[in-house]
């Protein structure tokens, strides 16, 4: 089922309408976000796995790149995301602090001679879990605290490669199959755990805090709070889109449910002579 998911995907992506959404999300044009959620709660109707795994792709892990990302960052990651060269994953909640996301425990410390991130789980209650797409994709836009000497600046967001073009795990990434979700036996969620995994500076997505080679910090928002309301701010619209899938869903129920009590022969005729307080 999860294969088959996966070239669903493929050919949904291929469509021309598809193709056009993921470039306005690149470009942001005028009602994208609108246009976006509609094209997600249809897609759910069609097939909620293929709905789920096509946002996780483009609209979380791309949309995690296109706004919070520089410039740079979107002709490297989000150009080669649009033609299907490499996919990703959204790497947020935490076995001990759910989508709690300021207090998330992952780490992402300097090293300032490499000119290096250390991205590392530090404990079992720092592992990522529920991912989407965790057992298939290349990429993770990881969630992690920024440390630089000893402090932290808040959560910033990094791209973490997890797998080679071979679909083979980079040394110090575990990725744990978490099994068959009800209704969503089409995707891949898994925990993901970092072993000190090192990333280029530049995987730093730095639209709201970046930081220099010679280790210090920079951001445009001085207060560390307006700084991360500023980040979920622009992922907002990313969570919207749960819940237009659900609404997706919940239509398709509806209308099952609708044609299925209209049949023939549903309700018994004698339904209505019950003992007195059966129903």
């Amino acid at each position: 089922m999860r294969d088959l998911t996966v070239q669903r995907v493929k050919f949904a992506m291929g469509l021309p309408l598809l193709k056009r959404a993921v470039q306005d999300l690149a470009e942001k044009t005028k009602n994208f976000v609108s246009r976006s959620l509609v094209i997600g709660e249809v897609l759910s109707m069609a097939d909620m796995a293929t709905g789920v795994k096509c946002g996780i792709i483009y609209w979380l892990f791309g949309g995690a790149i296109r706004n919070l990302g520089s410039p740079e960052h979107v002709t490297k990651w989000f150009q080669p995301l649009q033609e299907q060269k490499y996919t990703g994953m959204f790497a947020v909640t935490e076995r001990g602090r759910g989508s709690n996301m300021r207090g998330i425990q992952t780490e992402a410390t300097f090293d300032l001679s490499a000119q290096e991130f250390v991205i590392d789980t530090p404990c079992e209650n720092a592992e990522k879990m529920y991912i989407g797409n965790a057992m298939y994709r290349n990429y993770a836009a990881v969630l992690a605290q920024l440390i630089i000497d000893g402090r932290s600046q808040g959560p910033h967001c990094f791209i973490v490669p997890v797998r080679d073009e071979n679909g083979s795990l980079y040394p110090g990434v575990t990725a744990i199959d978490m099994m068959y979700k009800e209704g969503l036996h089409g995707v891949d969620n898994g925990i993901l755990i970092c072993d000190k995994v090192r990333i280029p500076r530049e995987n730093l997505l730095d639209k709201f805090g970046s930081v220099a080679p010679d280790g210090q910090y920079h951001s445009p928002i001085s207060n560390k709070s307006a700084r991360f309301n500023a980040m979920l701010a622009a992922l907002t619209p990313l969570r919207l889109a749960v819940a237009f899938q659900a609404m997706g869903a919940m239509k398709l129920g509806l209308t099952i449910a609708i044609r299925h009590s209209h049949r023939p022969g549903i309700i018994s005729q004698n339904c209505c002579s019950a003992p007195a307080g059966l129903f």
